[in-house]
């Protein structure tokens, strides 16, 4: 592989890991100005916008467009707090607004948590060793709790591939695919749904759209990756 493409592929490694931790901030919690202020930093906007300019999606365009916007906004009390109660009204207090934002309830027969495919989730974790520090407070499958995974798996995938260590490289991208296949793009378009029902504001919608359209990208860059890989392997 040309040295251009080697530089390539590892600035696209280090932009999702980096895009991972801020989807993981963005669906973890009644965002703080600290918060806001990581998601409008000069730092977010960049890689947002170096993955929108690399695939032309219009959603990644809009959340770039969003992430600006925190920019100004997150000095503004008012606005943060608005946030926090939109966070809340949506994903914690359960009412006319409330979006289940953890996948159990998308693909079983019932409302119910902790079930076949959350015993998965949790097997996939313990695979990497992975503790996440909302273990006991969210269930396993909630959305930040996997993207939280991800952005783990990512950084130990760059990491690896700064070391040369392209074995490791592999299993984690191969395992990452495989787990945004079977319990993230399984669900997000039924959650996207009920965001466009129920978020008035319109932010964490657009959070959402941008989050699938990372991940199809990113489930798609996985495969990608893992051909250039072998392709490495075959001329060495």
């Amino acid at each position: 592989m040309e040295e251009r493409a080697i530089e390539a592929l590892g600035m696209r490694l280090a932009n999702r890991a980096y895009l991972y931790r801020i989807f993981h901030i963005a669906f973890g919690a009644e965002p703080s100005k600290e918060e806001l202020s990581v998601l409008g930093s000069k730092e977010t906007i960049d890689a947002a916008q170096y993955l929108a300019d690399t695939c032309g999606s219009e959603a990644l365009l809009d959340v770039v467009r969003l992430f600006s916007s925190f920019a100004s906004k997150a000095a503004d009390g008012a606005y943060v707090e608005s946030m926090r109660s939109d966070f809340a009204k949506l994903f914690l207090v359960p009412g006319a607004s409330y979006v289940h934002p953890w996948e159990s309830p998308y693909i079983g027969k019932e409302a119910m948590l902790f079930q076949e495919s959350t015993l998965d989730v949790r097997h996939r974790y313990a695979e990497y060793d992975f503790v996440a520090m909302e273990f006991g407070h969210f269930p396993e499958d909630h959305v930040s709790m996997m993207l939280d995974f991800l952005a783990h798996l990512s950084s130990r995938a760059f990491d690896a591939f700064e070391a040369g260590r392209d074995d490791e490289v592999k299993r984690i991208l191969a395992s990452q695919r495989d787990f945004v296949t079977a319990h993230l793009l399984n669900w997000l378009a039924d959650f996207h749904a009920a965001l466009r029902d129920k978020d008035e504001a319109g932010t964490y919608r657009r959070f959402a759209s941008a989050l699938r359209a990372f991940l199809a990208l990113d489930e798609g860059f996985a495969e990608s990756a893992l051909a250039e890989l072998d392709a490495m392997e075959q001329e060495c």
